[in-house]
């Protein structure tokens, strides 16, 4: 067994095309093919279902990708470890992120990395907190911007920003101003994520005793935007997540001013691990952008 064929196998059971993937990898198909018969007479059991229209794991090799992918994680750590004092930084990173995040950070991290270390290769993940933390104790993350949270396993965090929550609503939205924070999330419909989502559990602390009035629960941030500019809903978010619609008067923002109506961010990695300068490299620019930023989109750097 090669490293070579068990990248190709996860190409290939990732692709779920022969074909496809060979054009991916840029082998000869038949080449390939071999390849996979090979890996499975070593093995002795069966890693894929070959159908015409393509290709399906078995329960078998399922349980291969799982494995074979820490196999190439690990290959990659090792290749990061032994770069660590290169003199340029190099190679692949991946960062996760909050999606409220994704648009003021991402766009701007990428053009100065670009700019300043063209042999780096940043790789940007957006999602809900609680799956962002589990990505990176598995290894799958380098680095993971997370809500502050005293339970967050074997992980090494710093501080990095504090931002208020604000209520979003369409743009001719109205609020009773003389209604306290906890009595406008529990009189308003709202849209927000499901639990266990961090976000939803500060809105709810929000409410006080009352319960916060979520009309839909939505993960994605872009599809409750839609909702909340089509007037069917408003949303506690914070000002960076919606900022650009703020500029565009596409919807209007109003402060919430309970003490609390806060979320702080830490930049968090496996604890043990040594950072590569790649790492380092992202790390530091990501500390630029957010102290560059913090006036425009309201954040308190820490």
């Amino acid at each position: 067994m090669t490293l070579t064929q068990i990248s190709n196998f996860v190409r290939v059971a990732e692709l779920r095309n022969m074909s496809h993937a060979a054009a991916v990898i840029r082998v000869a198909q038949p080449a390939l093919s071999r390849q996979m018969r090979a890996l499975e007479d070593e093995l002795g059991v069966h890693l894929l279902v070959r159908h015409g229209w393509g290709v399906t794991p078995t329960p078998a090799g399922e349980a291969f990708l799982v494995e074979a992918r820490k196999v190439l994680r690990a290959v990659e750590g090792a290749r990061d470890a032994a770069t660590t004092h290169a003199a340029d930084p190099t190679g692949r990173v991946a960062l996760g992120m909050p999606m409220s995040l994704a648009a003021p950070l991402i766009p701007p991290l990428t053009a100065s990395l670009r700019a300043k270390y063209p042999a780096l290769r940043p790789h940007f993940i957006d999602g809900a907190g609680l799956a962002l933390q589990a990505r990176l104790l598995a290894g799958e993350l380098d680095l993971a911007i997370l809500y502050e949270d005293r339970n967050q396993g074997p992980l090494a965090t710093a501080p990095l920003l504090s931002e208020s929550l604000v209520l979003v609503g369409a743009a001719d939205a109205s609020v009773d101003r003389g209604l306290a924070s906890g009595a406008l999330v529990r009189a308003l419909p709202l849209i927000l994520p499901g639990r266990p989502n961090r976000h939803r559990l500060l809105v709810e602390q929000l409410a006080g005793e009352g319960q916060a009035n979520v009309v839909a629960e939505v993960e994605s941030h872009g599809a409750i935007m839609a909702m909340v500019e089509a007037g069917q809903g408003y949303t506690v978010t914070t000002y960076s997540g919606v900022a650009a619609e703020a500029a565009a008067r596409r919807v209007a923002v109003f402060a919430l001013e309970r003490p609390g109506a806060a979320r702080t961010l830490v930049l968090a990695h496996q604890l043990g691990r040594q950072p590569s300068a790649a790492i380092r490299a992202v790390e530091e620019e990501l500390l630029r952008i957010v102290r560059e930023r913090a006036e425009t989109f309201q954040w308190r750097p820490d």
